[in-house]
C-alpha cells in the first residue's frame, strides 16, 4: 500500500470521526425541550459479523403528540430494560429528533475509537 494511500485513509476516519462527534454536537444545541420517555421496546440485531446489538425505542409525547421513535446507536449490551424511564431532549421545531444523554458518552467514546483505532492501524503502515 502507498504512503499517500495509507494518509488519505487515515484523514478519512478522523474525518468521520470528527464529523460525527460535530453532528452530536449541533444535536444537542438544537434539541433544548426535555421531556420524559419510556423505553418502550429493544430491537435486537444479529449480525454474523459484530454479534447482537440492542437498539432501544423511545415512546414520548411532546405538545400533545406522541412520539415513537428507535435510536440510531445501538449498543453491543443491553444499556436500557423494556420501561425504563429516559430523560430525552428533543428538537422543538422538529420532536421526532432527539438525543439521549444516557447514551452521549458512548457515542463519543464509539467515534473516538473509531477514529484513533482507524489512524493507529494506517499509521502502522507507513
Amino acid at each position: 500500500m502507498s504512503k499517500t494511500l495509507a494518509v488519505c485513509i487515515m484523514v478519512l476516519f478522523i474525518a468521520i470521526g470528527v464529523i460525527a462527534i460535530i453532528s452530536m454536537i449541533i444535536s444537542k444545541i438544537r434539541c433544548t425541550e426535555e421531556v420524559e420517555a419510556v423505553v418502550d421496546e429493544i430491537i435486537v440485531s444479529n449480525d454474523s459479523d459484530s454479534g447482537t446489538a440492542y437498539y432501544p425505542v423511545f415512546l414520548y409525547w411532546y405538545e400533545g403528540a406522541e412520539y415513537r421513535r428507535k435510536s440510531g446507536f445501538s449498543s453491543l449490551f443491553l444499556r436500557f430494560r423494556e420501561g425504563d424511564r429516559v430523560r430525552l431532549f428533543i428538537d422543538p421545531n422538529k420532536p421526532e429528533s432527539f438525543y439521549c444523554p444516557k447514551e452521549t458518552i458512548h457515542k463519543v467514546l464509539f467515534f473516538l475509537l473509531f477514529s484513533g483505532s482507524g489512524a493507529a492501524i494506517m499509521a502502522l503502515f507507513l
